[in-house]
C-alpha cells in the first residue's frame, strides 16, 4: 500500500525513540504544525525516529471534497444523497486490489421498504437499516445511482436488521463484515461481491454474563476489520455504555471467522474532560471525544523506514453532543493506540459526520464519513460525503 509521507532528511546519529517516547515527540510536532496552518485540524502520527513525528499528509486532515472532483451529477460533498432509502455508513473496496486504479465498489447500509408496506408510506430516516446495497464507482467516489442489494436479514440472531458494513478483500474473495441485533456477522463472496453467503452464527457475540467484564455483556456492533500481512485480521468494534457513551474494543482472529478479545479493557476509550469530575461544566477546552468514541475504521500504512503503521479512525463525540472524525495509530500491530491530538475532518461542523471509511491511493486519501444532508431541518436524514488528503491533492478526473 502506497501512502503519501513526509520524511526528515536531517542525520540521526542518536538511538532511536523507543515507542514510549513517541506520544511527546507527537504532541510537540503537532503543535508546531497547527500553529504554521490555523485554517485546518492537523493530525500527527506515531513514527520511527528517522522520519520525526511529523503531520502524514496521507493520514490527514481532509478537506471537503470539490464540486469539480465530483461526477455522476453528485452535489458536493455528497457521494450518496437519497432521501428515500437513507444509504449511509459505506465501506469502499478496490475491485482489482491495486490501488492506482480507482474502480471501487461502495456496500452501503439501508433502509428499504419493508415488503407489503403502502407504496405512500414515508420513509423513516430513523429505522434500522434493513439491507445492504452495493453501488459501484468508475473513479472511486462518484457512486452510480443504481444500487444491487447484496445482503438483507434472514437469520433468527440478526433481528431484522443489517448494518454498518466493513468489507475488504481476502485472496479472491471480498469479505463483508456486517452488525447486526446479535453481533457481528460475516458474509463471503466469491464473485467480486455481486452474491454472499454468510455464516449461520455471528462471528463475534457478546460475552457470557460470568465473562462479561469491560463490555458488560453489550453487542458489539459498527465492526471494521483489516486483513494483516501476515494473514491474520483485527476486528475494532464499537461498544454501547450506558447514557449513550461508547468504546472501542479490539480481537484477532488466524482465520476472520474465530476471534478472540485482545486486552481486559477497551482499546480506546472516550477521552477525559481536563478538570472532569462532579460537577464539572462542559467547556471550549473539551476534547472532541470526551463523551463517546465509535464506528472505528481501521487501515494499513507503512512508514518511511518501512515500519508498519495500524490507524484507526472514528467518530468522536463531545458532552455537548458535537461530534468530529478522529485518528488513533501504533507503530506495528500490538500495543496502545496514540492519539492525534484534533480532528481529522469536521472539527467545526454542525452535520455531525461519523462512520467513517479510508480507501489510500497513490497520491493521496479518500475519506467518506455519514452525516447530515444538510442544515435545513427537511435534510436532517443521513447522506455520505467525501473529503480528500492532502488538502492540495490533484485528483484523476472524475467518471461523467
Amino acid at each position: 500500500m502506497q501512502i503519501c509521507k513526509r520524511r526528515d532528511t536531517r542525520r540521526v546519529t542518536a538511538r532511536r525513540p523507543g515507542r514510549e517516547r513517541l506520544l511527546p515527540l507527537l504532541l510537540r510536532a503537532l503543535a508546531v504544525a497547527c500553529a504554521a496552518s490555523p485554517l485546518v485540524s492537523c493530525a500527527t502520527l506515531p513514527s520511527d525516529g528517522d522520519e520525526g513525528s511529523l503531520p502524514n499528509a496521507g493520514a490527514g486532515p481532509f478537506r471537503e471534497i470539490a464540486q469539480a472532483e465530483l461526477g455522476g451529477a453528485r452535489v458536493a460533498p455528497y457521494v450518496m444523497d437519497d432521501d428515500d432509502h437513507f444509504v449511509r455508513d459505506v465501506s469502499v473496496v478496490d475491485l482489482d486490489g491495486d490501488p492506482s486504479t480507482l474502480a471501487a465498489a461502495g456496500f452501503f447500509a439501508a433502509t428499504l421498504r419493508p415488503e407489503g408496506a403502502p407504496e405512500d408510506a414515508p420513509p423513516d430516516p430513523l429505522a434500522p437499516p434493513n439491507a445492504i446495497v452495493r453501488h459501484d464507482a468508475a473513479d472511486g467516489r462518484s457512486f452510480t445511482r443504481a444500487a444491487a442489494t447484496v445482503l438483507a436479514p434472514e437469520l433468527d440472531w440478526e433481528g431484522g436488521t443489517v448494518a454498518a458494513p466493513s468489507a475488504l478483500r481476502v485472496g479472491g474473495e471480498i469479505w463483508l463484515y456486517y452488525a447486526a441485533a446479535g453481533g457481528v456477522g460475516l458474509a463471503r463472496s466469491a464473485d467480486d461481491g455481486v452474491t454472499f453467503a454468510r455464516e449461520p452464527a455471528p462471528v463475534l457475540a457478546p460475552l457470557a454474563p460470568d465473562r462479561a467484564g469491560w463490555e458488560r455483556g453489550a453487542i458489539p456492533g459498527s465492526p471494521g476489520v483489516v486483513h494483516l500481512p501476515d494473514g491474520s485480521f483485527r476486528m475494532f468494534y464499537e461498544v454501547a455504555g450506558d447514557g449513550g457513551a461508547s468504546a472501542i474494543g479490539e480481537a484477532r482472529s488466524d482465520d476472520g471467522v474465530v476471534w478472540e478479545r485482545v486486552g481486559d479493557g477497551a482499546a480506546l476509550a472516550p477521552a477525559p474532560r481536563p478538570g472532569a469530575g462532579a460537577g464539572a461544566p462542559d467547556g471550549d477546552g473539551e476534547p472532541f471525544d470526551s463523551a463517546a468514541v465509535s464506528d472505528p475504521a481501521p487501515a494499513l500504512a507503512v512508514s518511511a523506514t518501512g515500519r508498519p503503521i495500524l490507524r484507526v479512525y472514528y467518530a468522536g463525540r463531545d458532552g455537548a453532543g458535537r461530534s468530529a472524525i478522529g485518528l488513533v495509530a501504533r507503530v506495528g500491530y500490538d500495543g496502545p493506540l496514540q492519539r492525534a491530538a484534533a480532528p481529522v475532518f469536521g472539527a467545526s461542523s454542525p452535520l455531525a459526520p461519523r462512520a467513517p471509511a479510508v480507501v489510500v491511493h497513490p497520491g493521496f486519501s479518500l475519506l467518506f464519513v455519514t452525516q447530515a444532508a444538510g442544515a435545513r431541518e427537511d435534510q436532517g436524514y443521513p447522506a455520505v460525503a467525501a473529503g480528500v488528503a492532502p488538502a492540495d491533492a490533484a485528483l484523476p478526473r472524475p467518471d461523467p
